[in-house]
């Protein structure tokens, strides 16, 4: 590198580097404290990520890293003082030493004619011709009787090793006084070799790192590790810097990636193993990682690494190497195309499963590595041999379902993309080495398998005083937070973790006495959708912990503006507060948390009637959202609601959150059962204690869903509720049925009523009498209404606090259920909606219909 900062490879360096030099952001550099003319970094001692302490020594002004706030060299001097109060010593300042570099020849003194003092406070050609003509210092000066008084000498410039610069004191070597003593007594080595290792002196340890001398790339790579811990928001210390460039310089490396930094977690190899790493970064691009056998994802925009040659996560599990190179040249090309629209995790996936094949294929004589000889047999093969594992338990089915889906999924996108036609490494790649939707087995859900969500008794445990406390302690009360407003709110993990810091918002409306009231929402984006601004009733629970939270960010953060702090800042490498924390950080402490937990149980019980412990593996950040879900489902939320609640674009997707299995609905139906009245008001099965087999599968074949219960009526219940023959009054039927789960329809319903008979009422010059009389509900159909309410809760009331407590668990599974008809009957039939008014012949107005429409 040359002054005015113009970083140029050598002839030798391929465009490759060129990459590291274009990516340098010079004037971010230069602002952080680089001089290009004298290769000189030296930071302000107030940044705040490259700042230091000065010591307290009064005069010193070397760094200081010490707790007690002194350089190396005082806290040494203090050490020595023993029993000297640090403050005193503080103050008494340094000493000064008459160091011979500090001071110039009595002669060798004036501008351009400087030079170091040697020996007899003359420099060293003065002092040798005095001693040459035998003359004392006074008569060499000043002159005596045979002598003039001497000259000045030209200056010889400064040290020629290029961290110095001292004034040097001999002409032959070019160096200084020190760096000429250390060179002879080194044995006179190549001298060019010693003024590029030779050490730049003490003073630089006052907040300057000296870079010059060191080779052009070695610079760009230290630089571009400073941009880079910048625009991270890493803490980076000066000393480690400069420790880092003497390392380079003793050891002559043309490049940081060529030390060998071992195993060392001294912060000056991290430097170093961080420089080589992002400089490596830097130069990388997709087209030159596709030829390695393991990818650094950070070239392709995602995180963490992607091997083609086996590997094993965190949790033990390995993934099988490629070992045919045609077929890792496929994945390697897929992969590489993939990367662009999916995310690490189920790319990992597919040649993961690409891995298995491969595995198998090396069992063959040839090992696989001849693709014109295989065929669908080998492919057949291999859905048996993941079948026996499978049966071994070395596969669960889950995995062998995904494995054959991911793999059916490669080998289709690869022909899709050419990478099998003429002249390609799997051009005879024969066209029946695929996976038939046939042969891939179907993952089946039983009608007993539970879902996703926690069971209210383990969330309950989880959030208890005790066990937050624990996670306080374990995690600090950023992670704490989070994980208690994460429960409540049900939002997507990275969704949670990167709320801004007004997060926090208020809806106003006008309340039924006429008072303006504040509810509070949750203001979050959903990437994931595409949705911004979206906006979540919450409840005054989660007001406490959003804004204790923003309490303890604005504390941490002081100086940073609201609109760019993040409620949940992550804790390292975020200086200014305005970076999220990460998905991955608050799964890892939820991990740690779970697992430090004394055993969680469950509401399954063992033979013996004790509660069996709950799957500490079922316990991460997610399934929050899945018991969010679960929640509103038992509370009756209709799905269309709870599908925006959720930011899902489908319904189906929303169905796969929560659940009711066979065993519950079974349940509910043998507590609500014998607790079914009629229109009248009067039990059906009065005495009954729980459903017979016959009972309960005539409740699910000879019944239909409407408004407010149930229709026995059975047209009505062959046509799907769409043949009513008393145009659908149901409070008055003989074959309406109904329980307490329907008691808020039939609220609502009621209130409908009331407010549909004050309005047709007002209605005066609109309507005529019998039209008016027509329409508004009749007084005999409010008190059917409210006679079935009354029914409801006089069912309730009559049972004891533990059969209160079953029905209550029934009523939420029921409606559970309910909530998720879709098509099982009529919307306009579902909720609050009111049902059509029906027509007088409805088998002739079908039939005209379609009458109409064939000739149409």
């Amino acid at each position: 590198m040359r002054p005015g900062y113009r970083v140029a490879p050598g002839a030798a360096e391929t465009a490759v580097a060129d990459r590291l030099y274009g990516a340098i952001d010079v004037a971010l550099l230069i602002s952080a404290g680089w001089d290009p003319a004298t290769q000189v970094f030296a930071p302000d001692r107030e940044h705040p990520l490259l700042g230091y302490r000065v010591c307290r020594v009064v005069g010193c002004a070397l760094e200081a890293w010490d707790p007690s706030g002194v350089c190396g060299g005082c806290r040494a001097r203090f050490a020595a003082a023993a029993g000297e109060d640090l403050d005193a010593f503080c103050a008494r300042g340094v000493v000064r030493k008459n160091r011979s570099r500090d001071r110039r020849c009595l002669v060798c003194r004036v501008p351009g004619f400087e030079r170091p003092v040697g020996t007899n406070d003359l420099c060293l050609s003065c002092d040798g011709v005095r001693r040459h003509r035998g003359q004392s210092v006074t008569a060499y000066v000043a002159g005596d009787a045979e002598f003039p008084p001497a000259a000045p000498r030209p200056g010889l410039g400064t040290c020629t090793v290029a961290s110095c610069g001292r004034l040097a004191a001999r002409a032959a070597t070019g160096l200084c006084g020190a760096h000429d003593a250390a060179w002879r007594q080194s044995g006179r080595r190549d001298l060019a070799a010693f003024r590029l290792a030779g050490l730049p002196p003490q003073g630089d340890r006052a907040g300057r790192v000296v870079l010059a001398g060191l080779p052009d790339t070695v610079v760009a790579e230290i630089l571009y590790a400073v941009q880079t811990s910048l625009s991270e928001g890493r803490r980076l210390m000066v000393k480690d810097i400069r420790g880092a460039a003497q390392l380079l310089r003793r050891c002559g490396a043309g490049s940081v990636a060529d030390v060998d930094t071992g195993a060392g977690r001294d912060p000056v190899r991290w430097f170093l193993r961080f420089t080589a790493d992002r400089a490596a970064l830097a130069r990388s691009d997709p087209e030159t990682e596709r030829g390695k056998d393991i990818w650094d994802l950070r070239v392709f925009g995602a995180v963490g690494r992607l091997s083609f040659v086996g590997s094993t996560t965190h949790r033990g599990t390995a993934s099988r190497p490629i070992t045919q190179p045609w077929l890792k040249h496929l994945a390697q090309a897929w992969a590489a195309d993939a990367l662009v629209s999916m995310t690490a995790g189920p790319v990992r996936a597919v040649v993961a499963a690409v891995g298995l094949l491969s595995e198998h294929l090396s069992r063959r004589a040839d090992a696989g590595l001849r693709p014109e000889a295989l065929s669908h047999r080998d492919i057949n093969a291999f859905l048996a041999r993941l079948a026996h594992l499978e049966r071994a338990g070395v596969l669960s089915a889950a995995v062998r379902t995904r494995s054959l889906d991911h793999l059916a999924r490669f080998l289709r996108d690869c022909r899709e993309m050419g990478l099998t036609q003429p002249g390609t490494e799997a051009a005879r790649l024969p066209d029946d080495i695929v996976i038939r939707r046939g042969e891939r087995p179907r993952a089946r859900r039983r009608d007993d398998e539970v879902g996703r969500a926690l069971p209210q008794m383990v969330l309950d445990q989880l959030l208890s005083s005790e066990n937050l406390h624990r996670l306080d302690e374990l995690a600090g009360p950023t992670i704490t937070a989070a994980v208690q407003l994460l429960a409540g709110v049900g939002r997507r993990t990275a969704e949670l973790c990167s709320l801004a810091f007004d997060c926090l918002d208020f809806d106003v409306h006008l309340g039924d006495d006429g008072e303006r009231r504040a509810t509070p929402v949750l203001v979050h984006d959903m990437p994931k959708v595409g949705k911004t601004a979206c906006r979540l009733p919450i409840h005054d629970r989660e007001v406490v912990i959003i804004r204790a939270q923003q309490a303890r960010t604005r504390a941490a953060f002081p100086g940073t503006p609201t609109d760019r702090l993040v409620l949940f800042p992550r804790p390292l490498t975020n200086p200014d507060g305005t970076k999220p924390l990460s998905a991955a950080h608050l799964q890892r402490a939820m991990r740690v948390w779970v697992d430090a937990l004394p055993s969680l149980h469950g509401p399954d019980r063992d033979a013996a009637g004790k509660f069996m412990p709950f799957d500490r593996e079922r316990e991460f950040p997610y399934v929050f959202r899945h018991t969010f879900a679960q929640r509103h489902a038992d509370a009756g939320t209709p799905v269309d609601t709870l599908k925006e609640l959720l930011g899902h674009d489908t319904v189906r997707t929303t169905l796969g959150y929560y659940r009711v299995t066979a065993k519950r609905t079974r349940d509910a139906q043998d507590r609500l059962g014998p607790l079914q009245i009629d229109a009248r008001g009067h039990r059906v099965r009065p005495g009954a204690t729980a459903l017979t087999d016959t009972e309960a599968a005539r409740d699910q074949i000879g019944q239909v869903a409407v408004p407010f219960g149930i229709c026995t009526e059975p047209s009505n219940v062959t046509a799907g509720g769409h043949s009513c023959p008393f145009r659908h009054r149901c409070t008055g039927c003989t074959y309406f049925r109904t329980d307490p789960s329907y008691t808020p329809e039939l609220r609502d319903y009621l209130a409908q009523l009331l407010a549909d008979r004050e309005r047709l009422t007002a209605a005066i010059p609109a309507l005529a009498d019998w039209a008016r009389a027509d329409a508004a509900p009749s007084e005999a159909e409010i008190d059917a209404v409210r006679q079935l309410l009354r029914a409801n809760d006089e069912v309730l009331t009559g049972l004891d606090a533990d059969d209160r407590a079953a029905v209550d668990a029934a009523i939420a599974a029921i409606r559970t259920q309910r909530a998720a008809l879709d098509t099982t009957f009529p919307a306009e039939l579902r909720g609050l909606a009111r049902p059509h008014q029906p027509v007088f012949f409805p088998t002739i107005e079908r039939r005209t219909t379609s009458a109409e429409t064939r000739h149409g």
